[in-house]
């Protein structure tokens, strides 16, 4: 629809406010059409690309929603005085970051990363911001200490558990290079044994026996 009301724009523009006639406008109005329509057509290519139904907006959506999470978490760890405790959140917020780099070059984590996001990154990101909470309180309360300390051992197990899930991401891609290896020697021994077989039709028959 867009596009239409462009080349018609074109087309009156040309035609009746600066009188350059009828044929020409027309000609303008149509190229402006077309143009406008292959622009508009690539853009929502561009917006639905998709490996199993996936599209780029569903990808940037569920990035966006991560970094949310991450950048969340980084903003509480500012308040907390403890550096090594600083330190491990950052380290959680850079392992996510990785998923959504390695999500933006392959789609087909998406279902990986989604995942992760919603057992994973959302759980830890209530974790951190509890923990500052308390962390940050004064006074602090009595029990407070012993919950303190059992969190931050926690995170330690929240860091390996990020890295397995990251591992799943990586191994599919191992598996799809495997693929594509296994592909290339197919092929590759296919086309030798042709080659081969052509080379034996046309090798000459040698005598038998006896000079000539």
């Amino acid at each position: 629809m867009l596009s239409i009301l462009i080349g018609v724009a074109c087309f009156a523009v040309l035609n009746f406010w600066l009188a350059a006639g009828f044929f020409p406008a027309l000609i303008v109005g149509v190229l402006a059409w077309l143009v406008a329509a292959l622009i508009n057509s690539g853009k929502q290519k561009e917006d639905k690309i998709s490996l199993d139904g996936i599209t780029r907006q569903e990808v940037e959506s569920t990035i966006r929603a991560g970094r949310k999470l991450t950048a969340g978490m980084r903003q509480a760890s500012y308040r907390l005085q403890q550096m090594e405790v600083k330190k491990e959140i950052e380290d959680l917020c850079k392992i996510a970051e990785s998923m959504f780099e390695l999500l933006k070059k392959d789609p087909n984590d998406l279902r990986i990363v989604k995942q992760f996001i919603t057992y994973y990154l959302e759980p830890t990101h209530k974790i951190v911001l509890k923990y500052v909470e308390l962390a940050t309180t004064r006074p602090m309360p009595a029990d407070a200490v012993s919950i303190l300390d059992k969190t931050e051992k926690s995170f330690k197990t929240i860091r390996a558990t990020f890295l397995q899930q990251k591992e799943k991401m990586l191994a599919n891609d191992v598996m799809d290079l495997d693929t594509e290896i296994k592909v290339f020697e197919t092929i590759s021994s296919n086309m030798n044994t042709g080659g081969n077989a052509g080379k034996d039709r046309n090798t000459p028959s040698m005598p038998s026996g006896g000079r000539q």
